[in-house]
């Protein structure tokens, strides 16, 4: 049995963490944008046996049919074999550890690491695709509860999951897993958002670090309160712009880009939480600092296909 789905990728400019004992309560209030790019799962299940078995040897190759016997899936980034707790943690949450077989093929356009949310939107896309494929009885948002769970006890992500699932440029007003959290999305044509992607963060590490934290949600929350009283998209990047800054979260090579950007009457500001600038419109001033990628604002949350 197989099952398509799809989650955009989701920038964060801004946010404050909202910390719970239940993932479900747990998160982030803060402001992002969705792309159209994005993270596709195509999921594959099946009893123990139906799914062919290969020599070990072959088992790593990408043309080479897999042999799930145990209770893991095998997760695939863009045709690589790779280990990702939060898919996993979808898997096993919605089929349960041992009961079948499952393939997911992950296809992003945007890589992991570098502030995209990718995390999240595998975890999301192979939720609805699962749950679609199964019948299990859950509401599309109760299946994305599950995808934003992952995020948080995995310590990969504290509100993408939700922007991803609303679409658009999303306000979080109040943290919690689609369906228990707050958004407001705010009406904004699909216009061309351009990044290039510097190096990678480890969020969990800023997560974990109290002083860097606790700057953060003052900053965050006061970053908040700005865009509620002036939604928009132009609003979004001079907030976001000036959270990187004072958190001192942003790179000099990143600081350089955003003011390269700024020099030729744009607008930019750091990816939450990846060293990549992304600024509106064509990014040719972002050029001169390495590979720019683009793509339009997707208006439309996640999604079976």
């Amino acid at each position: 049995m197989t099952a398509t789905a799809f989650a955009p990728a989701h920038i964060t400019g801004f946010f404050a963490a909202k910390p719970d004992p239940d993932p479900v309560k747990a998160g982030s209030v803060g402001c992002g944008l969705c792309l159209e790019t994005g993270v596709t799962a195509r999921v594959i299940i099946g009893t123990t046996g139906t799914m062919g078995t290969t020599n070990t040897a072959d088992t790593t190759s990408k043309t080479s049919t897999p042999d799930i016997t145990g209770s893991g899936a095998l997760i695939r980034l863009n045709g690589e074999q790779i280990d990702l707790p939060t898919v996993e943690y979808v898997v096993e949450s919605l089929l349960g550890a041992g009961h079948s077989q499952c393939v997911v093929d992950l296809a992003a356009d945007v890589p992991l690491g570098y502030g995209f949310g990718v995390s999240g939107a595998a975890a999301l896309a192979t939720a609805l695709a699962v749950n679609a494929d199964q019948g299990q009885g859950l509401t599309m948002e109760q299946a994305a509860a599950v995808a934003h769970s992952a995020e948080v006890v995995n310590r990969t992500g504290m509100g993408d999951v939700t922007g991803q699932y609303t679409g658009g440029l999303v306000i979080r007003t109040a943290a919690g897993a689609p369906g228990v959290g707050a958004v407001k999305k705010v009406p904004v044509d699909a216009m061309e958002v351009s990044w290039v992607c510097m190096g990678e963060i480890s969020t969990s590490s800023v997560l974990e670090d109290e002083k860097t934290m606790e700057k953060i949600n003052i900053l965050g929350q006061r970053a908040l309160k700005g865009m509620l009283k002036r939604p928009g998209v132009e609003h979004f990047m001079s907030l976001s712009r000036d959270f990187a800054f004072d958190t001192g979260l942003v790179s000099s090579r990143a600081a350089d880009a955003i003011e390269a950007v700024e020099a030729a009457g744009g607008l930019a500001s750091m990816a939450m939480l990846g060293d990549t600038v992304f600024a509106l419109g064509d990014g040719s001033a972002l050029m001169e600092f390495g590979q720019v990628g683009s793509s339009r604002i997707g208006t439309t949350g996640a999604h079976n296909l």
